[in-house]
């Protein structure tokens, strides 16, 4: 091939061929390399749309990518060997030969994702890998490159990791500064994974992009800063998805740190009570509660583990015409319909405490306090649900009962606790078992102890545990389950609440059977949803011995 051939023109290699400029031979050694690789930006799209718009649905296709037409053949470029079948059924759709060029697999998915996906900030959804014909989490690592490598600026590098965190399933991205350059870490089913490491020169101005993304102060790297940014995307699958992001910085050794929370607000509408993972019983206590005209819930948990989904939803549920439902946030997370939403602004002077007292002057009939955290706002709540309101909150406790005694530390006296509390919801999220890499599991006597079951009552067939596979990264778990503890207030609750101490309150709901989450437990185990070594990786082990000594 000529040094003239040799040189990559602006033109399509098509148009090159056609102009006789070179051989057939010259363009198919311009668009793909002895290893494969293609040269996607050389390619045509009229020839694209020649081969395509012969057929209605490309998924019925192998996967195949239109390189050239010459003299009554196309060029397909595939990471495979086509078969008689396939290249009869494509000839005799097109009416024309096929000859079969192969290309890497890398070369076909970063075709495959620019034909469906154009912007990387336009990809929300998992995509189906065209090759393997699952969502193959293996490629986590091959994808982040891909779409880093298409990316023009910081802004889009920025819009290519929030687009596979997206893809996988993430819920956080922390970029971290480090030595190396700029640790990218995504939170999956609760748990952090390092992608990457982006170069130190791109490090710093990574972080100035997204902070003017999220309008913070680029001048300002001392102090931690918060903002937001809201962008829409639109999936492969035409599916429109309005996204939120709380983003975070923090300054640290090294530079800044940075935390963007993906909010997809399709995701949060969507979800209803039934769907939030309360067995049949729970959801019956938890409904009276919400059906009441007066009183206070509280839904504790630490971070992460659903208190938002678990409020929304029932807001959502209560959120009429007949009612007005009125919030005080720090951050909102979402923006709900029907619902009049506060954010807390500390630097204003708009507290929780002072933002209930303006609430109470705006007629609600139900409120919902993002946190109580401190007494004046835990009194002003406690007033609220004693005088006609139903109130909703959160707090950072353990357990359903590990609240009452947090309320009292607070300095709430035990008898306005116990007249105004209709309920506590203590929730969690366990991993669940890969259903992919799903194996039978045979427990051992200590986890059956611990789990209080006898041994004649187990069901082998049904333990199972996660081998490990592409799809869960090799951890054996996909997917999340809710797990919830409801303490409900009965009459004779608040008697031993308001009387007694917290561990007489303790005995008592051991007495009547009160289990702090083991019951959830040992069904979602047991019945081979999740591990106990999962369950004693996001309880306190202490739930565990709260039971009477388990059966030998």
């Amino acid at each position: 091939m000529s040094d003239e051939v040799s040189v990559i023109s602006s033109n399509s290699v098509w148009k090159r061929l056609r102009n006789q400029e070179i051989t057939c031979e010259d363009a198919i050694q311009l668009l793909v390399d002895k290893r494969g690789g293609l040269r996607i930006d050389l390619l045509d799209e009229d020839v694209n749309y020649r081969f395509f718009h012969h057929f209605e649905d490309r998924k019925l296709l192998p996967p195949v990518i239109p390189l050239l037409l010459w003299h009554g053949y196309f060029y397909l470029g595939s990471p495979r060997s086509l078969t008689n079948e396939e290249i009869k059924q494509i000839s005799n759709v097109t009416l024309t030969g096929i000859k079969n060029v192969l290309v890497s697999s890398e070369s076909y998915l970063l075709w495959f994702l620019r034909q469906n996906l154009p912007e990387p900030s336009n990809i929300a959804s998992p995509i189906v890998n065209p090759l393997t014909g699952v969502n193959d989490e293996a490629h986590l690592d091959e994808i982040s490159e891909i779409y880093l490598s298409q990316a023009l600026d910081q802004t889009h590098r920025i819009n290519a990791l929030i687009s596979v965190a997206l893809q996988h399933r993430a819920s956080d991205v922390h970029l971290e500064p480090t030595e190396a350059g700029l640790r990218v870490r995504y939170r999956i089913d609760g748990i952090l994974r390092t992608t990457r490491i982006l170069p130190p020169e791109v490090s710093r101005k990574t972080i100035v992009a997204l902070k003017v993304m999220s309008n913070m102060n680029i001048g300002e790297s001392r102090r931690p800063q918060d903002g937001r940014i809201s962008q829409h995307y639109v999936t492969a699958d035409n599916l429109d998805l309005d996204l939120d992001m709380r983003v975070s910085t923090f300054p640290c050794v090294g530079g800044e740190k940075a935390v963007i929370r993906l909010l997809p607000r399709n995701k949060m509408l969507a979800t209803k009570l039934e769907d939030l993972g309360f067995d049949e019983s729970s959801l019956s206590i938890y409904r009276s509660w919400i059906e009441q005209p007066q009183g206070l819930i509280i839904v504790t948990g630490p971070t992460g583990s659903g208190k938002t989904s678990t409020l929304y939803a029932t807001l959502q549920l209560l959120a009429t015409d007949r009612v007005n439902i009125i919030t005080m946030e720090d951050p909102i997370e979402y923006n709900l319909s029907n619902i009049t939403q506060g954010q807390v602004q500390e630097t204003g002077g708009l507290t929780f405490a002072t933002g209930l007292k303006s609430i109470l002057r705006q007629d609600p009939d139900i409120i919902m306090v993002g946190e109580i955290r401190d007494l004046e706002t835990a009194e002003i709540t406690i007033r609220a649900a004693l005088t006609g309101h139903l109130v909703l909150s959160t707090m950072h406790t353990n357990d359903a009962v590990s609240t009452i005694a947090r309320l009292k530390d607070l300095g709430l006296h035990p008898n306005l606790v116990s007249e105004s509390l209709l309920g506590v919801v203590s929730q969690r999220l366990l991993r669940k078992i890969c259903s992919f890499c799903s194996e039978p599991y045979v427990p051992t006597k200590a986890e059956l102890k611990l789990l209080n079951i006898a041994v004649q009552d187990v069901k082998y067939q049904d333990w199972r545990r996660g081998k490990g596979c592409e799809h869960c990264f090799g951890s054996g778990y996909l997917g999340r389950v809710a797990i919830f503890d409801l303490l409900n207030m009965t009459p004779q609750v608040r008697k031993v609440m308001s009387e007694g101490t917290q561990s007489q309150l303790v005995d008592y709901l051991i007495s009547q059977g009160y289990d702090f989450f083991r019951h959830t437990v040992r069904e979602k185990i047991s019945t081979g949803i999740t591990t106990l070594e999962e369950a004693l990786r996001v309880l306190p082990r202490q739930l565990f011995i709260y039971e009477n000594s388990p059966h030998e």
